[in-house]
């Protein structure tokens, strides 16, 4: 699994305005929930790379919030897989605001630190 984040200008600075998530082969687990660690490294993420994959946006209803131990975000995969039966999903996007909200601040201010 690779993280990315795709930026962009919104008021004249460049801001996260998506997590992307891609799988490998035989990636993920779409019986769990998926934790994704809150820093990075994140490599950058431009639209070219979307290529021919297959991929899935996560809707703010999936995101849960794990606390103990180091904070992490969490994708409920059953929610998509249930949404897209037998796809062959290779990739996810996490719409910041909606990282943002679960979390109860303003994280994409601090990818970019």
């Amino acid at each position: 699994m690779k993280l990315a984040l795709y930026c962009d200008f919104i008021s004249e600075e460049i801001r996260p305005l998506q997590l992307v998530i891609r799988f490998g082969p035989g990636e993920p687990d779409w019986s769990g929930v998926l934790y994704l660690p809150l820093q990075g490294p994140f490599e950058p993420f431009e639209p070219e790379n979307f290529g021919d994959r297959i991929v899935a946006s996560v809707l703010l209803e999936d995101l849960v919030l794990r606390r103990s131990g180091d904070e992490e975000l969490g994708i409920l995969l059953p929610n998509l897989a249930r949404r897209h039966p037998g796809a062959d999903i290779t990739m996810l996007v996490v719409q910041i605001a909606d990282a943002e909200e679960v979390l109860g601040y303003k994280w994409g201010d601090r990818l970019l630190e």
